[in-house]
């Protein structure tokens, strides 16, 4: 038994609106490419195994290009561009030459990631940052820091203050939770 078919049944088992909320593409994404390049990923000796990885890529990719809808760049889209096109060839027939198909197209696909992470538009931290919508929000990485105004951008867009507030990307503001310091009493 492949180790590449237990993913694929427990994923098919799952609703997919159930698994898009458990986690995000990216962390899937990074998963799928571990598979191909990773230097102790197992082989993938079946045709079957092959087709599935590529799959598995061609819907990352598609995926990861819907996230830069809110915000398109023209130099992420000629790498998305560049991406799909791999994508999109024909797959060789021989195994060397699917294998090298198969590293170009996760390289393409890291690639895609890398620029998405530039713009600020997924987390590319190897352990991600929870999204803006998370309970603990706050718990990202620092993508900004601007001492000067008092502020913090995190990774997941959230604007954290020195006060303890914060405004999330949707425009909601959470109040500060560090109590205020006593104003002394004069008598």
């Amino acid at each position: 038994m492949s180790l590449l078919r237990l993913p694929r049944s427990a994923v098919r088992s799952q609703p997919s609106v159930r698994q898009a909320q458990s986690r995000s593409v990216v962390a899937a994404t990074r998963e799928t490419l571990a598979l191909v390049l990773d230097e102790n990923a197992p082989l993938l000796d079946t045709d079957r195994d092959i087709d599935d990885v590529l799959c598995r890529l061609r819907g990352h990719l598609m995926e990861l290009g819907h996230a830069a809808l809110d915000r398109p760049r023209p130099e992420f889209d000629a790498v998305l561009a560049a991406a799909r096109r791999l994508a999109d060839a024909d797959v060789p027939t021989q195994y060397l030459n699917v294998r090298k198909h198969l590293r170009t197209l996760a390289t393409a696909v890291a690639t895609v990631i890398t620029e998405l992470a530039a713009a600020g538009l997924v987390c590319g931290h190897p352990v991600e940052c929870p999204p803006a919508t998370a309970q603990d929000c706050e718990a990202a990485k620092v993508r900004v820091h601007r001492p000067e105004i008092g502020c913090s951008e995190l990774c997941n867009g959230v604007l954290i203050f020195e006060d303890t507030g914060c405004l999330l990307p949707t425009g909601d503001v959470v109040e500060p939770r560090r109590p205020l310091p006593r104003e002394a009493v004069t008598a």
